[in-house]
């Protein structure tokens, strides 16, 4: 029988007495359904979005209150019990430190945006669709507050390239400079073969591992990532005259000498004639660095100058 005939018929008194019964067990299974979920099915009937990305913060699955202690979520709009931003229990960082280490973001070199307590110019504290809850994906968050001209080149280090920010730096903090993973050169070891900078007879700045001095390591207009053209480079530390005027310092039957640059390189076609072309820049296992056997000059000389 329908609920309304049940109404119609003589006994309709005991009808609308069982439909008052049904209606009050409905609000309350609705009541203990709602607060078995706890107060997040309030919030996320307006809030939904906040947890719909692809990577959820943990705390939310904690519910919102965990983090939102002072607000008031059956009023609406919400009211505040105290003045921090969105009714969290306490500010940025300090939040965040509840559950994250502290420990994790001390260190010798500290990046200026976590020293300044902004978690949230680099993560959303909800949901995103990118890793860690990064507001976007690196390299294009990281150009944000770092100029990507800087980073654009005519010869861009392939790390760069890709994007690979955090395969070199550290996001929070470092005990090395520039919040680097490790200490040049250790840190360009990852890979570059140490094996061609540790042979018999090592360029000093090499040995004493000052790899930036030399190399830039985002980007660079100059053919291996160098801060200045290779000979131009080569004479800041090298200085004798023969050198800077364009002449090698050594001499052979030619009164002249022998040029230190030219527009091509006879070993290598694809670069430029200059004092690389004779002398490894790094290690070498002759003397005076020179890329080829040198028990006399003309064994140098020979690797180009054909018989």
């Amino acid at each position: 029988m329908k609920n309304s005939d049940m109404i119609n018929n003589e006994g309709g008194g005991m009808g609308i007495a069982i439909l008052f019964v049904s209606a009050m067990i409905s609000s309350l299974i609705g009541l203990t359904a709602l607060y078995a979920y706890g107060e997040d099915v309030d919030c996320l009937m307006c809030h939904e979005e906040l947890t719909k990305k692809k990577v959820v913060h943990a705390a939310v699955q904690m519910g919102c209150p965990t983090c939102h202690t002072a607000i008031d979520a059956a009023d609406v709009p919400h009211k505040k019990s105290n003045k921090i931003t969105k009714g969290l229990s306490s500010e940025v960082p300090d939040l965040c430190f509840g559950c994250h280490d502290s420990k994790m973001f001390e260190g010798k070199d500290v990046h200026p945006p976590v020293m300044g307590g902004m978690c949230l110019s680099c993560h959303n504290p909800h949901s995103t669709d990118s890793p860690k809850l990064l507001v976007s994906d690196a390299p294009s968050l990281c150009f944000t507050c770092h100029d990507n001209k800087k980073f654009e080149d005519k010869n861009t280090h392939p790390p760069v390239k890709d994007g690979m920010c955090l395969m070199c730096h550290f996001p929070h903090k470092s005990d090395n400079e520039k919040l680097l993973q490790s200490a040049v050169p250790d840190l360009c070891f990852n890979c570059h073969d140490k094996a061609e900078f540790t042979k018999k007879n090592v360029h000093p700045p090499v040995e004493a591992g000052m790899c930036l001095d030399c190399h830039n390591p985002h980007a660079s207009k100059n053919t291996s990532l160098t801060v200045k053209a290779v000979t131009a480079l080569c004479t800041s530390c090298h200085t004798a005259a023969e050198i800077k005027n364009g002449i090698h310092i050594v001499r052979g039957m030619s009164s002249a000498g022998h040029p230190v640059s030219g527009k091509s390189d006879p070993k290598r076609p694809e670069k430029r004639f200059n004092c690389a072309s004779c002398h490894q820049p790094h290690s070498s296992d002759f003397k005076k660095l020179i890329r080829y056997k040198n028990d006399t000059p003309f064994e140098v000389c020979i690797n180009c100058h054909q018989k």
